[in-house]
């Protein structure tokens, strides 16, 4: 039996897609891109002649990638003819052609009297709709256990809780209007009882948000890490090193080079045990940055994104005390004054940034420029920014990192939860309900 070839950005099988003028393709069904065996580029391109002269002018340097092989496995070459890039396999002699790569080539080497038509978008299209049918009918198949999608899952969990809630509603409705009955209220409601509600709230907060944490778990890993060179429209997942845009930024408040900071300013309010902190100012900054892997770079625009960063540089003074001056000179730029009419301010200044050339992953939309052309290279028409419909993520760990991250903070949220809840219901019963004999 042939083993499926797996695109190899998201390693998802290959599907066969016949054409109307030469051999079936295997084409992946995320748009990713297609492979050509040996010798097929022959049927899709006019003047091959020209396009086998261009790629001996390049100078026969083969840079090696680490992207594998779908037909035999080993390490591919990255080749570039007529600002059109690709993979090549030194083995088997395939090609790896990333979206919009077969079309560019096909319009480049024009030469013979009636044109090859090349449908690209249709290719896609139908290995789209193959793929779909294909999964449908092992759904269906009886004996085969197959996951929910995410909007399965969701109505799922809306569909649980609303019945838990119901059936639970009803009993604890029953049981108030029983223990009104038969017990006194021991006490008149005072600030414990309110507390005592408001942890109760607070732990279902806890498990909601911890469910919702779940979700964007499941999220990342359910979406491949794909090459810059063969970026897609639609939600990606990419990892590399950033480099600033134009220049590079300074930390708003201890002046470190960075490509992106974000930053939050509190101020004490009250005194005694009726202190609180408040937040006077946030932001972050808004120029843009690239992102570069081994295939190419692409532009982030860091808009309402969602920020996972490892460390947080925290500077406070207190009621007599000094902030440093490069936090005093960056809360001049925001307008904040520390000084007030008898001693400073107090105040914590927080901040967060990614240093350059630092490994960053993101997950967000993949959209296109205004105005660009297919012409141009893959990833410089496309820029990842933020989808109000999608996640979108930026974070100064690595794919593995994050996950552990998550997993960790969703077992703390529905521990906590559940803990406090919990603990809030049986202090309630026990000190402001009593049982009258």
């Amino acid at each position: 039996m042939m083993i499926a070839m797996k695109c190899p950005d998201c390693q998802e099988d290959l599907t066969q897609v016949s054409t109307s003028h030469g051999p079936g393709l295997d084409v992946c069904s995320s748009g990713h891109g297609l492979w050509l065996d040996a010798g097929e580029v022959n049927f899709f391109v006019e003047d091959y002649t020209s396009l086998k002269r261009a790629l001996g002018d390049t100078g026969g340097v083969a840079v090696k990638t680490e992207t594998l092989c779908p037909r035999c496995g080993i390490h591919m070459e990255s080749a570039t003819v007529s600002r059109t890039s690709f993979l090549s396999c030194d083995s088997c002699r395939g090609w790896w052609l990333p979206h919009g790569c077969l079309t560019r080539l096909n319009e480049t080497y024009r030469g013979a009297a009636v044109p090859i038509p090349i449908g690209e978008i249709e290719l896609y299209t139908q290995a789209a709709a193959r793929h779909h049918t294909r999964n449908n009918r092992v759904r269906h198949q009886p004996g085969l256990k197959t996951p929910r999608s995410h909007a399965q899952g969701l109505w799922f969990w809306v569909l649980f809780f609303g019945l838990a809630l119901g059936i639970g509603g009803i009993i604890f409705a029953a049981g108030i209007d029983k223990t009104l009955r038969t017990t006194l209220w021991s006490r008149t409601p005072d600030h414990p009882f309110l507390y005592l509600v408001a942890g109760t709230l607070g732990g279902f907060w806890l498990i909601a948000d911890g469910w919702l944490l779940r979700q964007r778990k499941r999220l990342i890993e359910s979406i491949p890490t794909s090459t810059i060179r063969s970026l897609a429209l639609g939600l990606v997942e990419i990892s590399g090193r950033v480099q600033p845009e134009e220049q590079v930024l300074s930390s708003p408040f201890s002046g470190s080079p960075c490509v992106f900071y974000t930053y939050a300013v509190e101020e004490r309010i009250g005194s005694g045990k009726h202190t609180r902190w408040e937040t006077i100012a946030k932001g972050t900054s808004e120029q843009p940055f690239f992102v570069s892997d081994t295939t190419g770079r692409v532009l982030v625009v860091p808009l309402d994104a969602k920020l996972i960063l490892q460390d947080e540089r925290i500077v406070r003074n207190d009621w007599l005390g000094a902030l440093p001056p490069t936090t005093i000179a960056g809360l001049n730029r925001l307008g904040i004054s520390n000084e007030r009419w008898l001693g400073n301010k107090t105040l914590r200044c927080r901040e967060s940034f990614i240093l350059p050339e630092a490994q960053v992953y993101v997950l967000g939309t993949a959209h296109e420029h205004l105005g660009a052309t297919q012409r141009v290279e893959n990833a410089a028409r496309l820029y990842i920014g933020n989808n109000r419909d999608s996640e979108f993520i930026i974070s100064d760990r690595s794919e593995k990192d994050l996950l552990s991250h998550l997993r960790w903070q969703v077992w703390a949220y529905r521990a906590g939860g559940l803990a406090l809840t919990a603990s809030c219901l049986i202090v309630f019963i026990k000190y402001y309900l009593k049982t009258i004999s």
